[in-house]
């Protein structure tokens, strides 16, 4: 399962899981792939009800401020949060405990 936010600034996620996806269909497994998305969501996806931070400030060892860009728009990325939550306890139930019917190609 691949979730992703389309407002993440601290990685290309889309692309990323473009990548896979691609990788996946090569392999023939790309009915094994489940993908989540959420358009205004951005990079940390949480459980329900995690405050969304669209950054980050800290600062390293050496002194040095850095500000990480996480992304999302806070109704929409709440949102995400809540609907992928139950989506992926619901993925986890089916895949973990339920009798295997999903054969990955080797």
């Amino acid at each position: 399962m691949l979730v992703n936010g389309h407002d993440d600034q601290s990685w290309p996620t889309v692309e990323s899981a473009d990548d896979m996806a691609q990788m996946m269909r090569a392999a023939g497994n790309l009915h094994l792939l489940t993908r989540l998305h959420y358009p205004d969501a951005g990079h940390l996806i949480e459980p329900p009800y995690t405050p969304h931070f669209r950054a980050t400030k800290f600062v390293k060892d050496t002194k040095e401020k850095v500000i990480l860009l996480w992304g999302g728009q806070t109704k929409p990325h709440s949102d995400a949060q809540e609907d992928s939550w139950k989506k992926i306890l619901a993925f986890l139930e089916q895949n973990l405990y339920s009798s295997p019917t999903l054969k990955a190609k080797m």
